[in-house]
């Protein structure tokens, strides 16, 4: 009886493997949907160009166009000759009045700037007198120190350990100020440095250029913010940097500031990510109108840089995992792709700023 069961289960088990195999088998045969879904996925959808109607910094720009101001006549052709000559320099500095007609104006072969004494009990802070309009105003003013009693030396000595990576609560340990004066003066510096950052930086001739974001999370707050880049990889220069959420506003802007920043003329080489706003950002700043004949009336239509190339890095993930990395040419060919690369002293091969 056991010998019976035994060759019994012995053949069920036979035949059942013998099912499972014949399954496997004939499922091997048929395309699988997940094969089918990666080449419908290889065969990437074709984007269509934008213009800096759809830029909303353009708009505002073309918006809001002010006409140019007439050029001014110099303070030494209009002031008399008599009286003591200037000593002290004034390049540089510019009057504060938006009234008056040398309002902005930092030259000192044209403004009618002149000292007027010092002030200050722990140093001594050059006053300034504009002979046009009166206006009397401190050489602090529009700087990171206007209006700060503590000596210059000082604050210079915690921001630049602030910079160095020293956190605000541990400055205030070392230093002996409060923490919320801490924050202002880093507050201060910051704006400063973007003020002088958007005044050197101008006319640049970067051959190439990376464009990349990272995800941040910010100790004080819940939401997920992006830090947008634009990286020269030659140099590693950063022209661009802005903080703000993933969207086509945001590329905009960063494209837009870019683009102010580059000399007249300069064609880039831009890689990036597969994030899709780049194009769009992209072929909204870089490309000019033209006039097209279309039905027997002239029509306005944008046209993208001809020397314009555009590549991006598209990887693909599973479960968290990396499974695939692909190339796209947006704009250009592969191959004046890989010419450019290599004629800057690179391998040709394509990449983002952080991968």
């Amino acid at each position: 009886m056991a010998i019976q069961v035994f060759v019994f289960l012995l053949v069920f088990f036979l035949i059942l493997f013998l099912m499972l195999l014949c399954r496997l088998c004939w499922l091997s045969l048929q395309p699988s949907h997940s094969q089918a879904g990666r080449r419908r996925t290889l065969v990437h959808r074709l984007l269509k160009p934008r213009t800096p109607l759809d830029c909303p910094l353009c708009r505002f720009c073309s918006s809001n166009g002010r006409p140019a101001s007439a050029p001014v006549r110099p303070w030494r052709e209009v002031k008399s000759r008599r009286g003591v000559p200037k000593r002290i320099p004034t390049e540089g500095f510019a009057c504060p009045n938006q009234q008056c007609a040398y309002f902005g104006i930092t030259d000192a072969h044209i403004h009618a700037l002149v000292g007027d004494g010092t002030h200050g009990r722990a140093e001594h802070i050059q006053t300034f007198r504009c002979q046009a309009c009166r206006t009397t105003f401190s050489a602090r003013r529009d700087t990171p120190m206007y209006r700060l009693k503590t000596p210059s030396q000082q604050v210079a000595m915690v921001l630049s350990a602030l910079a160095e990576g020293l956190d605000a609560s541990a400055a205030e340990r070392i230093f002996g100020f409060r923490q919320a004066t801490i924050t202002t003066w880093l507050t201060r510096a910051g704006g400063h440095a973007e003020i002088f950052h958007q005044r050197c930086f101008h006319t640049l001739q970067i051959p190439h250029i990376q464009l990349d974001e990272l995800r941040i999370r910010l100790r004080s707050s819940q939401q997920v913010l992006w830090l947008w880049l634009a990286i020269d990889p030659c140099t590693k220069l950063l022209p661009v940097l802005h903080l703000g959420h993933r969207t086509q506003h945001m590329a905009h802007r960063v494209i837009h500031s870019l683009r102010q920043l580059l000399a007249p003329g300069c064609i880039q080489l831009f890689t990036s990510d597969g994030l899709h706003v780049y194009f769009y950002a992209l072929t909204a700043h870089f490309g000019q109108w033209r006039e097209v004949g279309c039905r027997g009336r002239n029509v306005r239509r944008r046209q993208v840089e001809a020397g314009l190339i555009y590549g991006q890095v598209k990887k693909s993930y599973r479960r968290r995992k990396l499974v695939r990395v692909s190339q796209v040419m947006r704009l250009g060919t592969e191959d004046a792709l890989k010419a450019a690369l290599q004629g800057l002293g690179l391998s040709g091969r394509l990449n983002t700023a952080c991968c």
